[in-house]
């Protein structure tokens, strides 16, 4: 699996968990990234139980970390795209 294929899943599970998050997607290294979730408050619970087995699988079984960072949108807006 390659790092562009593990945000995109990521991200889908992301937008099923909490349809209005705004992402944004910062590479690190070619095996790195981290997405940030900014979501309406009370959504992070969802996201994490959404996200946090299948970045846990990805860091030990394909070598790719991933993070996902969750921010409440009323207090951090996004930085613009």
């Amino acid at each position: 699996m390659t790092l562009e294929e593990a945000i995109a899943e990521i991200s889908r599970r992301v937008l099923t968990a909490c349809p209005e998050a705004v992402l944004r997607v910062a590479h690190v290294s070619p095996e790195e990234a981290s997405i940030r979730a900014y979501t309406p408050a009370g959504a992070e619970v969802a996201i994490k139980q959404a996200t946090l087995d299948y970045t846990i699988e990805l860091l030990t079984g394909e070598g790719l970390d991933v993070q996902v960072l969750v921010y409440d949108i009323a207090t951090s807006l996004p930085p613009e795209a």
